[in-house]
């Protein structure tokens, strides 16, 4: 199989010294592979010397075929959000401590590429939670989550009243102190850090 990746970008995690490394690492194999690569600004922030183009992330999502991530898990779902309008593949490489979703080790990483390069990988699309708020008919926010979405009161005794829609189709009317929605990635997660099990 022909590889369709030909750009790459590469977004790291701030606050480590592994990552200055793993990076400079990456950026030596893709460019004797013959890659473009690219760099997110703010990655480029970290003084690593290299002399690829920086982009903004909105830009480096419509430039890439691929986005490698190397950081945790965080890093990865920063990135997401960032990049999701464009439907660019993330590949998650693991510098974290869970690592459920950069589970690629920097020691593997090559191997792991060779690999994708050749054709021999499986894409996991992944669910995104497009959120709007209102209040009394006035919308006062909205976002997309990759994870989950919470909403909670600040301050106050008083529980909040919500109606909750799915696909505009209404589901229920609750009180609570709060509510967590998530996708099944973000559930996932709740699982593993509460102690169980992936389900």
């Amino acid at each position: 199989m022909e590889n369709v990746f030909k750009k790459i970008g590469i977004i790291g995690k701030h606050g480590d010294d592994r990552v200055v490394e793993a990076i400079k690492n990456l950026s030596d194999y893709l460019v004797a592979k013959g890659f473009d690569v690219y760099l997110d600004k703010i990655t480029a922030e970290l003084d690593l010397g290299l002399p690829h183009e920086i982009l903004e992330r909105q830009t480096l999502g419509k430039t890439v075929d691929l986005a490698i991530i190397i950081g945790g898990d965080g890093t990865l779902l920063n990135a997401a959000r960032s990049l999701f309008s464009h439907d660019v593949p993330l590949l998650g490489v693991n510098l974290g401590r869970l690592g459920f979703l950069t589970d690629i080790s920097p020691a593997d990483l090559e191997e792991r590429l060779e690999q994708i390069f050749a054709g021999e990988y499986h894409e996991e699309p992944r669910g995104l939670l497009h959120t709007r708020i209102y209040r009394q008919g006035e919308l006062i926010s909205q976002s997309s989550a990759f994870n989950d979405v919470v909403v909670h009161k600040w301050n106050g005794a008083r529980m909040l009243e919500y109606e909750t829609y799915i696909d505009g189709k209404f589901i229920n009317t609750t009180r609570s102190d709060g509510i967590i929605v998530s996708t099944p990635t973000g559930s996932t997660g709740y699982a593993l850090s509460g102690g169980g099990p992936i389900l």
